[in-house]
């Protein structure tokens, strides 16, 4: 008999099979990307609005106007994605969204051949560096490689790569704070 983890698990599968499935039938892979976008911003919101959380966890409003909040609130966003997002505020499955969107990014290997790779620098990849990325990436993961750069000015420099739940950061900032752990941890002995 499967546990309540599995059932969950099945359930966040199935919404997020869901969502990959109606963006991709909508709008292509450039449908995919940016519910994949809207899915990113959309946890990090819920996440630091706590009344939303609470509002879409209690059991004390009905499933429709959770459902009704999730439309207004989301209104901007893909109708597919606030379609799915409605049906989970409405059976009260809106704390699987973390998984979710973990589901979906697998997925999107799985039906699609594509990984994503989150790219983080200081400054604009370049043409080469973009294609060396690219090819290692798609050599090692055996799928196309679609890259998502991101842009942070308050790096030092470096380059951070996310991708399957995998991170390689090669920023300057861990770099530094890693020479800064291993001289604080040297006893200061003799060279």
């Amino acid at each position: 008999m499967p546990t309540n983890r599995h059932v969950e698990q099945a359930q966040a599968l199935v919404y997020a099979s869901t969502l990959v499935d109606a963006a991709q039938a909508e709008g292509g892979l450039d449908a995919v990307m940016a519910v994949r976008a809207q899915l990113d911003q959309i946890v990090s919101y819920n996440r630091s609005h706590v009344e939303l959380h609470d509002f879409l966890t209690d059991v004390a409003y009905t499933g429709a106007q959770r459902r009704d909040v999730i439309a207004k609130v989301f209104s901007d966003c893909r109708p597919e994605l606030v379609s799915v997002l409605g049906v989970m505020a409405e059976r009260g499955d809106f704390d699987k969204l973390p998984k979710v969107r973990g589901l979906f990014n697998d997925l999107l290997a799985e039906k699609l051949n594509v990984t994503v790779v989150d790219v983080t620098t200081r400054v604009s990849l370049d043409d080469h560096l973009r294609e060396v990325i690219k090819n290692k990436a798609a050599a090692d993961l055996g799928t196309d490689i679609l890259l998502n750069e991101k842009i942070d000015k308050n790096m030092l420099g470096g380059i951070i790569m996310n991708a399957n739940g995998k991170r390689i950061d090669a920023s300057m900032d861990t770099m530094l704070a890693n020479a800064r752990s291993v001289l604080k941890d040297t006893d200061g002995g003799e060279c």
